[in-house]
Parts: structure tokens; C-alpha cells; sequence
């Protein structure tokens, strides 16, 4: 009789344990699955904000800016709305920082060559423009975009997984 009691209660031991393992192997690879999905949503709103850091989606202005800056047709407010949503909700806070400060950088930027009379009629810059106030904003630009972006690789561990 004792010999039967030790067999039940190791079956059961088994069946419970196989149970537990499996619940547990179950539940780790759902949230590896919800994490991997997470990552991959991540990734493409960065790609997003990198293809779209021409200002016509900006955060930095709700108003309509002539002359090339901020959303100008009803599509380009819509894509802002959308990248504010997905940000909120799929970005880190820093990027979220970082990215309202390169369109800041960039509104500012459109100042400047607005105000100088920078713009040709085209509505494009000339290469050789040498004005210190342009410089000096043009270098901020840069430096806020190039910061944005090493951040972003940053976030999605660019670098740690394109090792040669």
C-alpha cells in the first residue's frame, strides 16, 4: 500500500509539474512574442520620424507657416496627428523630446531663411550661404537631428546587432 501512495503521489507530482512547466513555457513566449512585436512597432515609427524630418509634419507649429515649413495639406495633418499618436504611445519620452526639438530646430531654421530672404523662388537654399545667423542656426539643426538619430539607434540596439 505504501509503495502505491509513493507511485500516486509522484504521478501526480509529474502531471502538476508538466502543467506548471508548460503554463510557465506558454507565458514566456507570449511575452516574448508581445515584446518582439512591441520592438518591431518601435522600429517603424523611428524609421517613420527619420523619413519625415523635412518639418512638414512638425510638431512645432499647429498653425499653417507659408513658405515650406509645417503641415501644409490635409494629408500632411493627418500624418502629423498619426506619428503623435504612435510616439505617445510607442516612444520613449526622449525621443519624443529630442524629435519636438529637431522640429523646433528646423521651424526656427525656416525663420531665419524666411525673415534673410534666404529662399530662391523655387523655395529652395542656396549652398553658398554664408550669413552667421543661418550658420548658427543650421549647425543647431544638424546638431539636434544628428542627437535624435542617436538616440533612435540607441533605442533599437542598431549597432549591438549590426556587428560584423
Amino acid at each position: 500500500m505504501g509503495q502505491l501512495i509513493g507511485v500516486v503521489i509522484g504521478g501526480v507530482l509529474a502531471v502538476v509539474g508538466g502543467a506548471v512547466t508548460a503554463w510557465l513555457q506558454a507565458r514566456h513566449q507570449r511575452k516574448a512574442t508581445r515584446a518582439k512585436d512591441l520592438w518591431d512597432r518601435r522600429a517603424a515609427l523611428y524609421l517613420d520620424l527619420l523619413l519625415h524630418l523635412d518639418g512638414s509634419v512638425s510638431f512645432a507649429t499647429d498653425a499653417l507657416v507659408p513658405g515650406y515649413y509645417g503641415p501644409q495639406t490635409t494629408e500632411q495633418h493627418q500624418l502629423r496627428r498619426e506619428l503623435a499618436a504612435r510616439v505617445s504611445l510607442f516612444g520613449s519620452p526622449k525621443v519624443r523630446s529630442l524629435w519636438e526639438a529637431v522640429t523646433e530646430a528646423m521651424a526656427d531654421l525656416h525663420n531665419v531663411c524666411t525673415e534673410g530672404g534666404f529662399y530662391t523662388r523655387q523655395g529652395t537654399l542656396p549652398a553658398d550661404i554664408t550669413d552667421p545667423e543661418y550658420l548658427r542656426f543650421k549647425t543647431a539643426q544638424e546638431k539636434t537631428e544628428q542627437d535624435l538619430i542617436e538616440r533612435l539607434r540607441l533605442e533599437v540596439d542598431v549597432d549591438e546587432h549590426l556587428k560584423n
